[in-house]
Order: C-alpha cells, then structure tokens, then sequence
C-alpha cells in the first residue's frame, strides 16, 4: 500500500519525487515504474497515464535535477564583490552538490549540459577584475569541461582550493597557491 495518501491530481508529483528518491538511492539504471506503482499503492496504468514510459519520466527527472544544480551553483555567488571569490563559492556549491547527490551527478553527465548563465557571468567578472585579453564567452567551455571532468571523478576528493587553483592556471590568473598544486 502507499506510504502517503495521493490524490488524483497530484499523483505525477509523487511520481516524480518518488522516481527521484529511487534515482538518488539506486540511480537510474534500476528505476522501474512498475515498483513505482507498487510503492505508490496504484496501478502501473496510473503512472503510464502521468508518463507513457521510463524515457519520459527520466527526461523530466533530468530537467528537474538540472535546474536543481543550476540553482545550487550559484547560490551565495554575489555576496562578494570578488570574481574569484564567487569562482570559490560555486566550486564549493557544485562539489557539496555532488557529494551529497552522486546518483542524480551521474545521472545527468549522461547527457549534455550546458554551461550556467551564472558561471558566464562570474568568468566575465574575473576577465574584467584581472584584466585578462581572452573573451569571457571563449573561456565558458573549457572552464565548463573542465568542472563536468572534476564531477567524473567521484572517488577522488578535490578540494575546493584544489579546483579553484586548476581554473585560475587554466585562465591565465596567477594564483597565491603557486605551480606546487599544479
């Protein structure tokens, strides 16, 4: 039987936020929609009529952890004047993030992901504040890559200054960390 009471109208939320929970404990391979709806205490009909099929329920489930990710990245970011202590605080939001949610980080690395509109902005600050030549927008991507590459390494534990010292040699700013982090 269900764990919560749902009502017709708000049976494809619990959908979704079970889905999610399965996602985040087991990842997206194991996700069935028929033990959804053995949780769920419904018919397996009930959530084919939300979400004709896994791919659908995934696409959504994927959209909504994008979102998620992109609002966490920059959460914090402008309590600072300081481009590069912004680069610090969204370091800092993506590896919590990816920390505390592995599943939904390898999940979504399956697919592509653009870069945020916020770390654009944040790279503009620092090309202006350090008076570098290169155009925000060419630094976008490989700065970008760079963090998904950080994020493909979940065995390893990188350090927020770690990371924000990797990005500073790649953007050209002379770091107070100097070449021995390198």
């Amino acid at each position: 039987m269900a764990a919560t009471p749902y009502h017709r109208e708000n049976l494809a939320a619990a959908i979704q936020q079970r889905a999610r929970q399965e996602l985040d404990t087991n990842g997206a391979t194991d996700l069935s929609l028929r033990q959804l709806a053995k949780f769920l205490g419904v018919s397996p009909a009930a959530i084919y009529r939300h979400f004709p099929d896994k791919a659908h329920l995934l696409a959504v489930l994927r959209a909504d952890i994008v979102a998620e990710v992109t609002t966490t990245l920059h959460q914090g970011v402008l309590d600072s004047p300081d481009a590069e202590t912004m680069l610090t605080r969204m370091v800092a939001n993506l590896l919590t993030y990816a920390q505390e949610h592995p599943q939904a980080i390898a999940f979504i690395l399956t697919g592509p992901l653009a870069a945020p509109q916020s770390l654009q902005t944040v790279l503009a600050l620092l090309v202006t504040q350090n008076g570098l030549t290169e155009a925000p927008a060419a630094l976008t991507a490989p700065v970008w890559t760079f963090l998904l590459g950080v994020l493909c390494q979940p065995t390893q534990e990188l350090s927020v200054s770690w990371v924000v010292t990797q990005l500073e040699f790649l953007l050209g700013i002379p770091t107070s960390y100097g070449d021995k982090n390198l």
